[in-house]
């Protein structure tokens, strides 16, 4: 089930009518600090002193610049030095300086540019018409970053690379605002994200095609109409420069690959991206601690601290509710015995301009898999919503195999389970089903789900043992984020009608009376500990007062003209309340469910 724009005036209803009920709501709390902007007299006062005042030189591609990237109070003059004989030229606008940009000769005033018109974020080709009225282009501006990308050209012509550079100036972007946040820069030409042909972030001639074709039906949904953004392929890949800020300070600068990453939520006005580390671009792989120490291996238990992409992504169907329903679920699990996604919270700007926040989040592939399990990436087979994802076309035979023979065996044979037992890692599979069905997940079982196995064996490794493990991912299409999923909906019966794997298991496994006995037994231990009422409300209330803020912000951004949106925190808040809701009534129904299919 995907997520449908015309359900927004349904869900306003939802919260409305919560707003009425037990449970009491109040508005997030306040920012500690304020925003505010240098007046133009104090700009130019503070320039004239700041000019002498800022100096935190550093070398890049032969070039001396006189400030680093980071956040500044007030602004300044930036410098930049070169060897005699060479030029350097500069852009402003994120695009790649060229000898047809802007030639260096004097210093570069570094400002507040909070007053400037937006560029990127006035395009509106961004979303399907018949829901475009539900993007806001800010009419109040947000702060804004300047941008500088240089390159030199020394006397005999050698170019060098480009270098990115990222400034934050005035109170409204003290890096105590986002103290404790990371801060990403994600830098690029405008035309590869807007132009009609060829840019990622519209719809775009693609969608132009496919009106003016016999394929065109004004009824499709808007999750499924083709646009630039719905494009996959790798020559939709974009060049990009990233930098990420911690406490103020550059932690991370390459050069990357970026696309739009998504299903449904690629039609959202904020959209996702997935961010590649490729030698085509600068370094091979991120060499960095991107979760804060939190995501560990399971194979030794350090932190991860490589990776070759990550997602930026939009909080999915929960991006104008909560954002953090993913998180909540997939946290409060991640110690069973099946693989979920670190995340982390982040704001992004692109190219200087505010793009809000974003779930910094582990991408599901084999680097991933590998990373936590440390089985070799070559030798890892993916299997994502039933179809092969990664690894060979004979190990994904093999489980077109597996899942025929579920299908055909009988189960209650207690010689046929142990066979299961040998190819299916059983305890994952039932942690992992209890998991899910308990937040009521109405996107999985043939859609959202996967799992993994090593193509290869392994002694010395556990988890490199040939037999299948899942992974949970994409989880917010679940408690109670629209009306189609609630505390009391039968996920039991979803799941046995489903015809994907982990449906198609689960129906044949019943039959089994050693099964029954420990799926019972599975499920009552997940949700009396990972989903102990006092647990996931008080992580929920933890959540609320972390996001709350920057979550609000980037709705009222994206969202801003929809009904009951004049309040944002208010109305956060209140989505905020129907998952506490979700979560304070699901205990009594689901566990007579698994007494009625159980047992």
């Amino acid at each position: 089930m995907k997520k449908n724009y015309r359900q927004i005036a349904v869900r306003i209803g939802l919260v409305v009518l919560l707003a009425g009920s037990a449970f009491t709501f109040s508005s997030c709390k306040e920012q500690t600090v304020e925003n505010s902007s240098v007046s133009e007299t104090s700009q130019t006062e503070n320039v004239k002193i700041d000019v002498a005042d800022i100096s935190d030189p550093y070398e890049a591609e032969g070039m001396n610049f006189s400030v680093k990237s980071g956040f500044y109070d007030s602004p300044f003059y930036l410098e930049i030095s070169v060897p005699e004989g060479s030029t350097v030229y500069y852009t402003l606008d994120g695009s790649v300086p060229d000898t047809g940009s802007s030639q260096y000769t004097d210093h570069i005033l570094i400002t507040d540019r909070s007053d400037e018109a937006a560029v990127l974020s006035s395009h509106t080709d961004i979303v399907p018409e018949d829901i475009s009225g539900a993007y806001t282009v800010p009419e109040v501006q947000k702060e804004k970053a300047t941008v500088v990308r240089a390159v030199v050209i020394d006397k005999n012509g050698s170019q060098s690379k480009v270098v990115t550079n990222t400034y934050f100036v005035g109170d409204a972007l003290s890096s105590e605002k986002y103290k404790g946040l990371k801060i990403i820069s994600l830098v690029t030409s405008e035309n590869y994200l807007f132009d009609h042909e060829k840019g990622i972030y519209v719809m775009g001639k693609t969608y132009d095609d496919w009106k003016n074709s016999d394929e065109y039906d004004y009824m499709t949904e808007e999750w499924n109409i083709p646009a630039n953004y719905s494009q996959k392929d790798r020559e939709w890949e974009k060049p990009a420069a990233i930098q990420i800020f911690e406490d103020g300070k550059p932690v991370i600068t390459d050069d990357v690959g970026i696309r739009i990453h998504g299903g449904a939520t690629r039609s959202y006005p904020q959209k996702s991206f997935n961010v590649y580390f490729r030698k085509d671009y600068g370094s091979s792989k991120l060499a960095y601690d991107l979760f804060s120490g939190n995501v560990k291996s399971q194979s030794d238990g350090s932190a991860i601290t490589e990776f070759d992409t990550f997602m930026l992504r939009n909080g999915g169907n929960d991006a104008m509710y909560t954002r953090f329903r993913d998180k909540l679920a997939q946290s409060l699990v991640s110690h069973r015995d099946f693989l979920t996604q670190g995340m982390e919270p982040c704001i992004v700007y692109l190219d200087g301009e505010y793009w809000g926040h974003y779930e910094i989040t582990e991408k599901l592939d084999r680097t991933f898999v590998s990373a936590h399990f440390g089985v070799p990436k070559k030798e890892i087979c993916i299997i994502k919503k039933d179809s092969l994802d990664s690894g060979s076309e004979d190990t994904f035979a093999e489980w077109s195999e597996l899942k025929n023979w579920i299908k055909e065996t009988d189960f209650s044979n207690q010689s046929e389970y142990e066979k299961l037992c040998e190819l299916v890692d059983m305890q994952s599979y039932m942690e992992y089903v209890s998991a899910e069905i308990y937040i009521d997940n109405a996107n999985w079982g043939s859609s959202n789900s996967a799992m993994w196995k090593a193509e290869k064996t392994y002694e010395n490794n556990p988890y490199a043992d040939g037999k299948w493990r899942f992974i949970m991912f994409d989880t917010e299409f679940s408690s109670a984020v629209y009306d189609s999923t609630t505390p009391f909906r039968d996920t039991f019966a979803s799941l046995l009608n489903s015809n994907g794997f982990v449906g198609v298991l689960f129906k044949a496994a019943l039959n089994n009376e050693t099964f029954k006995e420990e799926f019972s037994k599975t499920f009552m231990d997940v949700i009396d500990n990972d989903f102990a009422d006092e647990r996931v409300a008080a992580e929920i209330d933890r959540l609320e007062k972390e996001y709350c803020d920057f979550s609000s912000e980037t709705i009222s951004r994206f969202w801003g003209n929809i009904n009951g949106m004049d309040d944002p925190k208010y109305f956060y808040s209140q989505n905020v309340g129907i998952l506490k809701d979700f979560y304070a009534k699901r205990r009594a129904p689901i566990t007579k469910l698994l007494s009625k299919y159980v047992g």
